[in-house]
Parts: C-alpha cells; structure tokens; sequence
C-alpha cells in the first residue's frame, strides 16, 4: 500500500482532480489522505467518487480547518500550506508521500515510494526557484528579519546560507517523502510547531523542512521529479545551474512527478513542457468543462508566444514563431 497526502480546498479541488487522476492511471493500492479546509461537500462528493474508481484505493478525509490559523501564511491564500506539517500525527505509517495539488504523475511511484530513507528525514526534489531568488537577491518577507529583507540576507540570518553552494540540498516543499517513523522517533512534527512559534519563515513550511531536517534530507533523482519554473526563475538561476535545470526540464525523460509552478491553467497556450498531459488529464475528471476565468479570456503578443482565447477558444495562436521557453533563457 502507498499512502499518498494532498491538501487543498475548493479554489484547488479542479486540479487536485488532475493530480489524483493522473495517479490513479499509474498506480493501484491507494490510500490517500485529504486534508482540506474550506471544501465544498460537492467538491468532495466528486473527488470521492474519482477515487473509487481506482484499483483497490481509498481516502481518507481530514478537515483541518483551525489547525494553523494562528500561523502566517504570507503571500498564500490558504493555511493549507502547513498541512503536511501534521502528516505524523495523522498517518500511522512508516511513510508517507505529500503532493502538492498543481502536479501530475507520469509512471508508478512504487520506485520513489520504497527507496531506502535511512539515516533521512524525507526525500525531495532540488528547489532551483530558491536559488533564483539568492542569486537575484529579491525581496522576502519575514517578520523575524523586520519585514521585507534582501534573500541574501534572510538566509543568511535564518539559516546561516552566504554562498549559492549551500543550497544544493533546499528541497522544493510541493513534493516530500517523509519518513514519518524518523520523524515520530525524533519528534519532529512538535520541533517544527516550536520553531514556527520563534521563526517567521519567509517561505512557511517549506524552510521550515529545510531549517528542522539540515543534514537528514535526501535529493531524488533527476529522472523522478521535476519542477515547472515561471520564465523569470529561470532566468535568474546561477548559469551552471541554470544549464543543469534546463537540461533536465524535457518532456522526453518522461518525469515521473511534474510540478507545476508555472500553471498549465493560468498559461493554456504557452510552451509549458508536460501542459499537454495536463489537459488531457483534466478531460478526464469530474471538472472536465471548468475552466479558470484566465482561460476564458487571455490576451498575449510577445515573442514567446502570440495568442487570444476567449471563453476557452483559441482565436488565435502563433507557436510557429514561439521560440523554446528553455533555449530562450539560455541566452
């Protein structure tokens, strides 16, 4: 059996559906952990339903509503950020695989799942969005540091980074193998409750994984997981790593977990890598005609890409003279 968490509400439900799917396509022995607030029952009702017609799965659904009001979710309009946070307490496995719900999986994740995680705390994917922002030296906010603060410098306050080097092992928060046996034996999960009550992390519960879990933190392979960046990450991102992310950013390898942070929904006619997959994937769910209101109207002319849709119809498109998101940023 895999265990599998997501967490969401209704705003994410449409694509969670996409997430779900797309595993219940490559996966049997299922048992999923829903941690929601702010769901609708329909919501539910249909997600419940999508997962029953998988090969022996089954949910679990737990209303977080409360649990982290108390905390500060940033730029983020849902708490739901801190969700995984509670995985220990909620999952009496050994492990546990969280997913953020703006992902699709290509394959079984039997491989990723059973991979030795002796010696860790959890296993993630290489966050180079992170980097970008070092290198770029943008502007976070932590209340800990005074408010809005230069990346270099909270970092290097909080968690003593001065040297690009030092982020070869800060893992992206959107896709995490716990190691929930570990975690329990160390007590983590309080750990973190405790330093959320003493650090205002910039990046909520994704640097507190990273501050709690330093030296106990495993990188997945290239080949399991990847991250959709937006084009100005990319751009930002130190130059040889910048070759080593866009080396790996091809739809050939076939990823086996696709993590979008730039969305497929909110860029339909954009040279997204894995936006096909996505789309056929969404046909497939209860939310099959729902449509983001940007997808309804989305106006752009630029030399990455030339389009107009209205109400989910392409007027027009130019991809001919689109030139690839990846080779353009190379320059």
């Amino acid at each position: 059996m895999i265990n599998i968490a997501l967490g969401f509400d209704s705003n994410f439900a449409p694509y969670a559906a996409v997430t779900i799917k797309s595993i219940l396509l490559h996966n049997k022995n299922i048992k999923f952990y829903i941690l929601y607030d702010n769901l609708k029952q329909t919501d539910i009702n249909k997600i419940d339903k999508l997962i029953q017609t998988g090969d022996n799965c089954s949910a679990e659904w737990i209303d977080m509503k409360g649990k982290f009001d108390h905390l500060n979710a940033g730029g983020w309009n849902s708490k739901s950020v801190y969700f995984p946070v509670a995985l220990p307490s909620l999952c009496p496995d050994d492990r546990i695989l969280f997913l953020d719900a703006d992902i699709i999986v290509n394959n079984s994740l039997e491989e990723i799942y059973n991979q030795d995680l002796e010696g860790y705390y959890l296993a993630g994917t290489l966050d180079y969005g992170i980097m970008s922002e070092f290198n770029s030296n943008s502007k976070v906010t932590s209340q800990t540091c005074g408010g809005d603060i230069p990346a270099k410098d909270y970092f290097k306050t909080i968690f003593g980074y001065t040297d690009i080097k030092d982020f070869e092992t800060y893992i992206n928060g959107g896709i995490l193998l716990l190691n929930l046996k570990a975690i329990r034996n160390d007590d983590i999960e309080n750990k973190m409750y405790e330093v959320f009550n003493k650090i205002d992390f910039a990046l909520n519960e994704q640097d507190c994984f990273n501050y709690i879990s330093k030296g106990k933190k495993k990188l997945l392979q290239n080949k399991d997981a990847i991250l959709i960046l937006k084009d100005y990450v990319i751009k930002d991102i130190p130059n040889d790593y910048k070759q080593e992310y866009i080396s790996n950013c091809d739809q050939n390898i076939n990823h086996t977990i696709v993590h979008f942070i730039k969305k497929p929904w909110l860029y339909p006619e954009e040279n997204i890598p894995y936006s096909n997959v996505f789309q056929k994937l969404r046909n497939l769910t209860p939310y099959k005609y729902f449509r983001h209101r940007k997808e309804i109207f989305k106006f752009r002319l630029h030399k990455k890409a030339k389009y107009f849709v209205l109400f989910g119809q392409t007027i027009f498109s130019d991809k001919k003279n689109t030139k690839n998101l990846m080779e353009s940023n190379l320059k």
